[in-house]
C-alpha cells in the first residue's frame, strides 16, 4: 500500500546494525560512545546537537560509511536536504553492497523530487529483491508523482487483481493513491483513476461499493456528465442503493434535466421512508427541481411535505416564499413565511431580499426599502438580483438617479444564471435615464 516517505526518519532499530570501519580499540570505543550520544539526541529531536557530534566524528573519519549514513538521517530530519543527499550518496559509494544505504538513498532522492535518480535506484533494488513488496509500493509512488503513469499502472493494476485483497482493501488502496490530491492534481491523473476504479466496479459485479466510491469522486470533480452515466447505471443495477440514487439526481439537476432529477428524487423519498431527516432534505431538493422544471404546483406540495416534517426550516421557508412571490400568488402566506426567516436570521442577505421583494409586490415600497438598505450592509451590493430589486423599489419611490445607479451596478454583476430572474434590464436603465431628464418616470410592471 502507499507509504509516505517521511517514515525514513524512524529507523533507530537499524542504527546499530551497521559496521564501523576498522580502527584502533580506543578510537573504536570513542566513536561508539559519540555515536550512542548522537543517536540519543536524534531520538529526542535534538537534530542540531546530534549533527554537531556526527560532524566532529566525520571530520576525523570521513570515509566511515556508517557515520555518513547516520549523518544523512540527522540532516534530513533537520530539513537540510542537500546535506542529506551528500552524506547518503557518500555512504552508499563507500559500501555499495549495503542494501539499507541504497534503499535510503532511493527514498531521499524521492523526498527531494529527484525522480529520475530515485526510479533508477528503486529499479536496481527491486531487481535484487523482487519479493520485497515495500519497494514496489515506494517505486509506484515515485512513478505516480513523476507523472510516469504508464509505468505506475501495472503496479496499481496488480493490486486490483490481487486475490488476497478484498474489495475493501482495494478501495482503501485507491483512496490512499488519490485521496490527498487536489482537484487539479486528480484531473491530471484522471485516465489512470478511471481505469482503476472502473476495473474494480466490474471485478465485483454483485457489490455497489466500488461504483458508489467512483460516483463520489465524479461528484467531487463536478463531472456531471459521467456522474449521470455511472450513477444511472448504478441505480439500474442496485435499485435500493440510496447513495447512487442521490448522485443520479444530483447529476441530472446540475445538467439542468430537472424533470429527470425530480423523478429520481421521488424514488429516493420512497427509499428513505424510514428516515424522515433525510426525507426532509430530499423534499426540499424535489421542490427546487419541480420549480425549475416549471411545475410550480408540485413544487409547493413538496415544500408543504417538507415543512410538515420541520415547520421552522428556514431555507425551505425562504425558497417557498420567494417562489410564491415570483408567481405573484398568495403573497400573504409568502410574507408570513418570510417573516419567520427574518426573525431567525435577521442579517441574512438572501432572506432580506425575499422579504423586501414581497413587501414591494404588496405595495409597500417604503418598508421594502428598509429591508434592502439592511441587505446592502451584508453583501447585497454584490448580487445582481438584489440590486435589480432595490433599483426597482427606488424607481417606484421616484428616486430615479439612485435607481439608475443600482441598475448600472446590477449590469456589472450579471451572470448567466441571473438572466433568468433579472428581466428587461436595458429597458429599465433607459426608463431611469428618461425619468431623470423628465422629472417623472413611466410605470414599471410588477
Amino acid at each position: 500500500m502507499k507509504r509516505k516517505f517521511a517514515y525514513i526518519f524512524v529507523l533507530f532499530s537499524l542504527l546499530f546494525s551497521q559496521h564501523l570501519g576498522a580502527r584502533p580499540a580506543d578510537d573504536e570505543r570513542r566513536v561508539m560512545v559519540g555515536l550512542i550520544d548522537a543517536v540519543d539526541l536524534f531520538a529526542q529531536g535534538e537534530y542540531k546537537e546530534a549533527s554537531r557530534i556526527f560532524s566532529a566524528l566525520i571530520r576525523r573519519y570521513p570515509e566511515d560509511d556508517a557515520l555518513n549514513y547516520y549523518m544523512s538521517l540527522c540532516t534530513i530530519a533537520d530539513y537540510k536536504v542537500a546535506n542529506a543527499v551528500y552524506f547518503i550518496e557518500k555512504a552508499a559509494a563507500i559500501d555499495s553492497t549495503n542494501f539499507i544505504y541504497r534503499h535510503r538513498l532511493a527514498q531521499i532522492y524521492a523526498v527531494t523530487k529527484d525522480y529520475d535518480k530515485a526510479i533508477a535506484q528503486y529499479e536496481r533494488l527491486k531487481a535484487e529483491r523482487p519479493y520485497q513488496t515495500e519497494l514496489q509500493d515506494e517505486l509506484g509512488e515515485v512513478y505516480l508523482h513523476s507523472g510516469r503513469f504508464n509505468d505506475y499502472y501495472p503496479i496499481a493494476y496488480s493490486y486490483m487483481v490481487e486475490e488476497g485483497l478484498s474489495e475493501e482493501d482495494k478501495l482503501r488502496y485507491l483512496s490512499s493513491v488519490f485521496g490527498d490530491l487536489s482537484r487539479e492534481e486528480f484531473r491530471s491523473k484522471r485516465p489512470l483513476a478511471d481505469s482503476l476504479y472502473l476495473k474494480l466496479t466490474y471485478q465485483y459485479p454483485e457489490s455497489a461499493n466500488a461504483l458508489v466510491s467512483w460516483t463520489k469522486v465524479l461528484a467531487w470533480l463536478g463531472d456531471w456528465e459521467n456522474l449521470d452515466r455511472y450513477a444511472s447505471e448504478g441505480v439500474a443495477r442496485f435499485p435500493q442503493d440510496t447513495t447512487l440514487c442521490h448522485y443520479s439526481a444530483a447529476s441530472k439537476f446540475f445538467r439542468k434535466d430537472y424533470d429527470g432529477a425530480a423523478k429520481m428524487l421521488e424514488k429516493l423519498i420512497v427509499l428513505q421512508k424510514d428516515e424522515p431527516k433525510k426525507q426532509l432534505s430530499t423534499y426540499s431538493w424535489l421542490g427546487d427541481s419541480y420549480y425549475k422544471a416549471g411545475r410550480s404546483a408540485q413544487c409547493f406540495k413538496a415544500y408543504d411535505k417538507a415543512l410538515a416534517l420541520d415547520p421552522d426550516n428556514v431555507p425551505i421557508l425562504n425558497n417557498y416564499a420567494y417562489f410564491l412571490c415570483l408567481q405573484k400568488k398568495n403573497l400573504k402566506k409568502a410574507l408570513a413565511m418570510s417573516e419567520k426567516t427574518i426573525q431567525a436570521e435577521p442579517d441574512n442577505v438572501t432572506y432580506l431580499d425575499t422579504y423586501g421583494w414581497i413587501l414591494y409586490l404588496m405595495g409597500k415600497p417604503e418598508e421594502a426599502r428598509l429591508q434592502f438598505n439592511h441587505a446592502k450592509l451584508y453583501g447585497g451590493n454584490d448580487q445582481a438580483v438584489i440590486l435589480d430589486h432595490f433599483a426597482t423599489v427606488l424607481y417606484e419611490l421616484g428616486e430615479y438617479r439612485l435607481a439608475y445607479s443600482y441598475w448600472e451596478k446590477c449590469k456589472l454583476k450579471m451572470t448567466e444564471e441571473d438572466s433568468g430572474e433579472v428581466k428587461d434590464l436595458e429597458q429599465k436603465i433607459t426608463a431611469a435615464k428618461e425619468a431623470i431628464q423628465n422629472g417623472h418616470g413611466k410605470k414599471l410592471g410588477k
